[in-house]
């Protein structure tokens, strides 16, 4: 901490680690192929569906309740679960015949299943929905990305090369459709991003890139944006990125971790609340890491993490309308939740504490300090009358992760 009357401000970020045994456990007897799909309620609850492969079933999770959907199937691939405009929802599963539909007004009964026009046995690995409520999904496999529009849709292959992998789809708010995916394709490998109507692809990763089969996040806003995650470097990643773009074209660019990333690190997710606050989350190191933009991704506030009890094999997120985030992650044999408050940004320039979220003050935080204490006012700033040097300080503000 500086000396009172420095003309340089310090900055500080928040890095937080709670307990490692807070994380709760949602789906046990599990597999570490098994990969989750999770959405947001209006009334602020949660879903989570996934497969039980011991069971040959597919369940829907809510805090400690647990839904049977299916159950004794031949066969099951991970599912995929799309919230309409209107607050009803529609899963996506591939049994034994290929996909079928669930349906559900309100996420606490289902009915179904209805074919598809997908015979594929396959995991269903995105889903999304167009601004009519027509809703789609992919599968993807060697020399195909397939998307299929509606219910009875023939597929419409968007990657006819080897190969494809771990796609995710979405909607913006202009009704404009677009997928993610990582390749190993001959002379288009890498992350690549594109219109799924229109066709064309781009490539967003710079050089080659480690092998990719967990999901490349892609989401958007109700403001025009969309959002995707993908890892730069080889052999292994040397920074998770997140890319903000406009119709397509790419208008921010952040970099939020640059590793070391082992394994299969850094898994990755995004997430959009219904304020328009966007969370990026990933693992690195042993912990799961998230970081939240109120710029539409411009930018991004303090990184918070929270120690995972062992590996992870697959990673989701869940934006909260309180403005956090729920961590959803597969340890190998279950799947674990988390929720994840935002950081804060700490700066101090002589005897004046201001406190950030992501570039924004945060009015109303208790900053304390050599036994003083003040709070911050409509720009985020405490004012002491002198700081003395190398004081732990303590930062607290509702809703955030304490500093």
């Amino acid at each position: 901490m500086p000396k009172s009357g420095a003309l340089v401000a310090l900055v500080f970020s928040l890095v937080f680690v709670p307990a490692a045994e807070a994380w709760t456990t949602l789906g046990s007897g599990l597999d570490n192929t098994v990969d989750p799909s999770a959405v947001v309620l209006a009334n602020g609850k949660t879903l989570v569906a996934f497969r039980e492969p011991k069971a040959r079933a597919v369940v829907i999770a809510s805090g400690a309740s647990k839904e049977v959907v299916a159950s004794g199937l031949a066969s099951v691939g991970d599912p995929r679960l799309v919230l309409l405009r209107d607050g009803s929802l529609v899963l996506f599963v591939a049994d034994q015949d290929g996909v079928v539909s669930y349906t559900s007004a309100n996420g606490s009964s289902w009915s179904g299943p209805t074919k598809t026009g997908s015979a594929d046995t396959g995991d269903v690995q995105a889903a999304a929905a167009r601004a009519d409520g027509t809703p789609f999904f992919t599968q993807d496999g060697t020399g195909f990305l397939n998307v299929y529009t509606g219910a009875a849709s023939a597929a419409s292959n968007v990657f006819p090369r080897c190969c494809g992998y771990a796609e995710s789809v979405a909607v913006d708010s202009h009704d404009l459709a677009q997928v993610a995916f990582w390749s190993n394709a001959a002379g288009r490998s890498g992350y690549l991003y594109g219109k799924v109507d229109s066709g064309g692809l781009k490539t967003l990763s710079s050089g080659q890139t480690a092998e990719n089969s967990a999901r490349v996040p892609l989401t958007a806003d109700a403001s025009g944006n969309t959002f995707v995650g993908f890892a730069n470097g080889y052999p292994s990643p040397d920074a998770f990125v997140v890319d903000t773009l406009r119709a397509g074209s790419i208008v921010h660019k952040v970099t939020l971790a640059t590793g070391p990333f082992t394994g299969n690190q850094p898994l990755m997710a995004l997430s959009v609340d219904t304020s328009g606050r966007v969370w990026a989350v990933w693992t690195e190191g042993g912990a799961v890491w998230a970081a939240r933009s109120r710029s539409h991704g411009a930018h991004f506030g303090a990184a918070v993490h929270v120690a995972f009890p062992g590996l992870s094999y697959a990673l989701e997120a869940a934006a909260q309308n309180d403005g956090s985030v729920e961590a959803i992650a597969n340890d190998g044999s279950a799947l674990r939740t988390e929720n994840l408050l935002p950081g804060l940004t700490v700066q101090v320039s002589g005897s004046v504490v201001r406190v950030l979220d992501d570039g924004f003050p945060v009015p109303g935080a208790t900053v304390r300090v050599a036994g003083m204490a003040a709070t911050t006012d409509a720009g985020g700033r405490a004012r002491f009358k002198s700081l003395p040097s190398n004081s732990p300080m303590s930062v607290r503000a509702a809703g955030y992760a304490p500093y």
